[in-house]
């Protein structure tokens, strides 16, 4: 449940209270790293080069967090003296050289401080793209089809797949349902009683009075120029021709809602600014992600294998490992090489940034960045990371896990339950008489048999739980947090589901199912053993059955 906007926005308030009450100490740290370096000039000891990083780090640290919490002077100001801190290695050349323009920027950082700050706003980053993370599925699919035996054949196919299903005759019927209700999508028929092109008139009049956006799939007996155009302009995402293959029209809801399934972006959030991190994470919540903030950076491999971010926020600059270290820590393993570091620093040296960007990281943003583009930014890179890990981790045919990716998926379940000390279920399908499909329709009929397999399990279990396909006519589900009991209930009822799926609207399949828990079986390969050894036995058992691990 997501807090309402007027709780977000006490939440900004607090944070930049918080800040405010936290920079007179960041000011004091300042002034006293100045005097000890000035005090000390023509010295060379331990004390005055600490004193410096000291001086350099709290100027970094104003640059990059102050212009987020309405301080936008005092960040600037912040910024020059950290640059000219950057030119020396030491305090004593600065003090040679620019003793004077270091010592006017400290004291205006201390005169701009005790101005009142710009009140911040609860940014406006709830993109389309978020809005649509953050929908829920509700299954609801609107069917505009005066043809009572077309609809009835949609509405037979579809709910074998989890959709619910509401039939109309007419626009009229269509528009009064609108008003009600937002489907998750709507297959209309470009002909209807009111005219040739109703079904696109329909849907213009629904758009131009909605500020939602419904996926819409067309149907329709045409196939010229003039009906594919007005399908274009009233927004269509597929188009089918009649007669409808029924295959093509669940493709298309596959296509035209699969933004509905996609889980919210993860965002790990790493440094030791504890207010600055919060607000990134109360930023890119509202924009429909999960966060997660490390301070500690000791922390960080435990807090990626936990939270599976899909990008990591990672500040440069922090306290005994800089944020470079860190990166080429995290790409020494090599399950995570793919997932993208983004760096977020007030380093305007392209020089700075490459050797940032060797040691591991994909993107560089400048802080202070605003909330708007920090949201864009991080979703771009996420949407493109997704997308390749699609390639990397899926079977081609199903859209499922491969073989591979399943057995590293089983693993890390496995050890997750077992740190939690909660049961996990694994479940091993196989579809029954498989080669006789294949061999008397052959084998694109035999595929469109394993995609609806693929499609009712993308369809009916939950988010949490992880179906891959092990091979051939065989699949794998790992159901985290599970009882055995709970599990064979789930897949019994999953399997008289596909049991009345007509597949060509010609024949149908069974597929029988073998569980095992973990625990017992505490190792990942003892426990695809034992749910092998169940479904050799419910093979044994006439098919179309379930069976539990003895």
């Amino acid at each position: 449940m997501f807090e309402d906007k007027q709780d977000k926005a006490e939440k900004f308030r607090q944070l930049q209270d918080d800040y405010t009450a936290q920079l007179p100490g960041k000011v004091a740290q300042l002034k006293q790293a100045w005097q000890v370096v000035e005090v000390n000039s023509g010295r060379n000891d331990v004390a005055s080069e600490d004193a410096f990083d000291q001086l350099k780090n709290v100027a970094h640290n104003l640059a990059g967090s102050a212009g987020t919490f309405g301080y936008g002077a005092l960040s600037d100001v912040a910024r020059e003296l950290e640059l000219v801190l950057a030119r020396f290695d030491g305090f004593e050349a600065c003090i040679v050289e620019d003793k004077e323009a270091i010592s006017t920027f400290v004291f205006k950082v201390c005169d701009l401080v005790t101005q009142q700050p710009t009140r911040i706003e609860l940014p406006q980053t709830e993109t389309a793209q978020m809005e649509i993370n953050r929908k829920p599925r509700d299954q609801l699919v609107y069917v505009v089809d005066d043809d009572p035996l077309l609809a009835s054949e949609i509405n037979d196919q579809l709910i074998h797949y989890g959709y619910e299903v509401q039939v109309f005759e007419n626009s009229t019927q269509a528009e009064r349902a609108l008003k009600r209700q937002t489907p998750t999508a709507m297959v209309v028929d470009l002909g209807l009683p009111e005219g040739i092109l109703a079904g696109a008139d329909l849907i213009n009049k629904y758009q131009s009075a909605s500020s939602e956006k419904v996926p819409l799939i067309f149907i329709s007996a045409r196939d010229d120029w003039e009906a594919r155009l007005a399908v274009v302009r009233a927004g269509g995402g597929v188009y089918l021709t009649k007669p409808v293959d029924f295959r093509q029209l669940l493709d298309g809801l596959d296509a035209v809602t699969e933004w509905q399934d996609e889980e919210p972006y993860r965002i790990l959030i790493v440094d030791d600014e504890r207010v600055l991190a919060e607000h990134y994470a109360l930023v890119l919540t509202g924009g429909g992600m999960k966060t997660k903030v490390v301070g500690d950076i000791t922390e960080l491999l435990t807090a990626i294998s936990e939270f599976q971010p899909d990008l990591i926020l990672l500040d440069v600059f922090m306290p005994g490992c800089s944020g470079l270290e860190a990166a080429a820590v995290v790409r020494q393993k090599s399950e995570l090489l793919s997932v993208p570091i983004v760096y977020l620093s007030t380093e305007v040296n392209l020089q700075q940034q490459m050797q940032a960007l060797q040691s591991g990281g994909d993107d560089f943003l400048q802080k202070p960045i605003s909330d708007e583009h920090l949201v864009g930014a991080v979703g771009i890179h996420v949407r493109r990371f997704r997308k390749l890990r699609s390639y990397m981790l899926m079977d081609a045919l199903t859209g499922l896990l491969n073989h591979v990716t399943l057995k590293t998926r089983l693993e890390s379940e496995v050890q997750r339950a077992t740190r939690q000390k909660s049961t996990l279920v694994y479940a091993m399908i196989d579809i029954d008489h498989f080669k006789n499909v294949n061999d008397t329709y052959g084998h694109p009929v035999g595929d469109e048999v394993i995609k609806n397999l693929s499609r009712l399990l993308k369809q009916r279990l939950r988010k949490s739980d992880i179906a891959g396909r092990y091979g051939g006519e065989e699949f794998a589900v790992i159901l985290p947090d599970t009882s055995l009991t709970s599990a064979q209930g789930v897949l019994n009822e999953l399997r008289e589901q596909f049991s009345v799926i007509k597949h060509r609207n010609k024949f149908s399949c069974t597929f029988s199912v073998g569980l095992a828990a973990s625990p017992p079986h505490m190792e990942s390969n003892d426990l695809i053993k034992a749910a092998d050894d169940a479904l050799y036995l419910a093979k044994n058992s006439g098919r179309n059955c379930t069976r539990v691990s003895e």
